[in-house]
């Protein structure tokens, strides 16, 4: 019988963070999945209707095609459970045994600028990227791609990227590139 690891409710008062349908891999990973059904999609437009273009049709199937990608990217996420405890960070995927990371090991993290108040880089769209001294880089990436401000999401991030900033005593040092990407440790980067 397999053992089910679940953060008790009971710690969620404290710094426990849940983030829903994450994307534990780069970004650039999703590629794996939208090129191959492209091509499939592709394929089979071909195979059914040869040469003849058919805006309609085309319409059709590239609708399929983007909601075939979206699906799969929503099957491969994950519910990832992140806290701190002591010396250590905790990260849990889904239903597996949290991992835990000494913070002395985490080097530095990017993410989204949270704390901006500039309407138009406010963002609640899930992404950090925690970077350690071993080389082995932590990725939770929201697989939702909207551009609307979620007001309650947005809060959450936040809390969490304060509470990252305190807990690994990291500071905002530079932004990464034209993104609102920001680098933050207490080292360069």
């Amino acid at each position: 019988m397999e053992k089910k690891y679940i953060v008790s409710l009971v710690m969620a008062k404290s710094n426990v963070f849940t983030f829903k349908q994450v994307l534990p891999y780069p970004t650039s990973w999703s590629l794996f999945i939208i090129i191959p059904c492209l091509v499939c999609y592709s394929l089979l437009y071909y195979i059914f209707f040869k040469a003849i273009f058919h805006l309609s049709i085309m319409m059709f199937f590239m609708l399929i095609y983007l909601g075939t990608c979206y699906s799969i990217l929503k099957a491969l996420s994950v519910r990832m459970t992140i806290w701190f405890e002591g010396d250590f960070m905790y990260i849990q995927k889904g239903n597996d045994a949290p991992q835990k990371y000494l913070k002395n090991n985490i080097y530095g993290f990017y993410a989204y600028n949270y704390e901006t108040e500039a309407p138009a880089l406010k963002t609640s769209k899930i992404y950090f990227r925690l970077c350690f001294t071993n080389g082995k880089d932590i990725y939770l990436n929201d697989v939702e791609y909207k551009t609307k401000y979620d007001e309650i999401k947005g809060r959450n991030l936040k809390k969490f990227l304060k509470s990252v900033q305190t807990e690994l005593h990291f500071t905002k040092t530079s932004k990464h590139n034209l993104q609102n990407i920001y680098w933050y440790s207490n080292h360069d980067e």
